[in-house]
């Protein structure tokens, strides 16, 4: 047991922290910040604004998203979330755009960074407080050594560990498949140690997921179909032809997928 002075401390502590969250506006704003060097949750005055009906080409990704925090908010089992794969097919704005669907329904979005993890419990003191809200933790891009604290540290706090996740609480992940998703040994440096150790670390955090949804590489005509859509959308009035061979072009120095489409339709405005 702790001695008697280190409790009265770590109580103090607690109270100035709930104290200086108190008067976070949950009811009127929908995303907010975690500082995890000042422990201050922060509102997100002007989030941005994603229309979940601009991303395409993913359409039973988004179905499964959906079906899942529409469970949450309906106050049904649901799953942590995580979205691998390929940069640029939407994962985060995906997650984004659950906002302009849920919030309406109690949903908030909460963005912790990387180096932020390991303060994020101190949250679940403010989450547990405001039982007529729905909270998404949403961890954007994870891409942990296998022995850096923050990684060993988000597998104990998805599991549990001695704090108890609030039940009004989700956490929502997005990675590059390289750097979260495990990997074949033969893909491996050759000086790396215990490769198996490393192999069965990673798996021990994805299976904190329940739900883990693949993003993968964007073929040539799903591409131009983005291109397109956004182009109508902006009305770029330029030829389809011209539009898609300069699309093309652009996609040899930049990449095919969704961001690079919508990028480039920008670049013509």
């Amino acid at each position: 047991m702790l001695p008697e002075h280190l409790i009265k401390k770590i109580d103090k502590l607690l109270d100035k922290f709930l104290e200086e969250n108190l008067n976070v506006d949950i009811k009127n704003h929908y995303a907010f910040f975690w500082d995890g060097e000042k422990k201050v949750l922060k509102e997100v005055k002007n989030p941005v604004k994603v229309n979940i009906d601009d991303l395409i080409g993913i359409e039973r990704q988004k179905e499964l998203v959906l079906k899942n925090t529409e469970k949450f908010v309906n106050n049904k089992p649901a799953n942590n979330v995580l979205l691998w794969g390929e940069r640029g097919t939407g994962k985060s704005s995906l997650v984004k755009g659950l906002i302009n669907i849920f919030a309406n329904k109690g949903l908030r979005i909460i963005q912790v960074l990387n180096h932020d993890v390991i303060s994020m419990v101190y949250l679940f003191d403010i989450i547990q407080q405001q039982k007529d809200y729905k909270f998404i933790i949403f961890l954007d891009d994870l891409s942990f050594n296998e022995n850096d604290p923050q990684f060993r540290e988000l597998k104990t706090i998805l599991d549990g560990g001695i704090y108890e996740i609030p039940e009004n609480l989700l956490f929502y992940a997005t990675s590059n498949r390289k750097n979260l998703m495990p990997v074949k040994f033969s893909d491996r440096q050759s000086d790396e140690k215990n490769p198996e150790e490393t192999l069965q670390e990673k798996i021990s955090l994805v299976e904190r997921f329940g739900l883990r949804i693949g993003f993968f590489k964007m073929e040539q005509d799903l591409y131009l179909e983005i291109v397109n859509h956004y182009a109508q959308k902006f009305k770029i009035k330029i030829n389809q032809r011209e539009l898609e061979e300069k699309a093309l072009r652009w996609a040899l120095e930049y990449g095919r997928n969704g961001r690079t489409a919508y990028q480039f339709v920008k670049s013509l405005g």
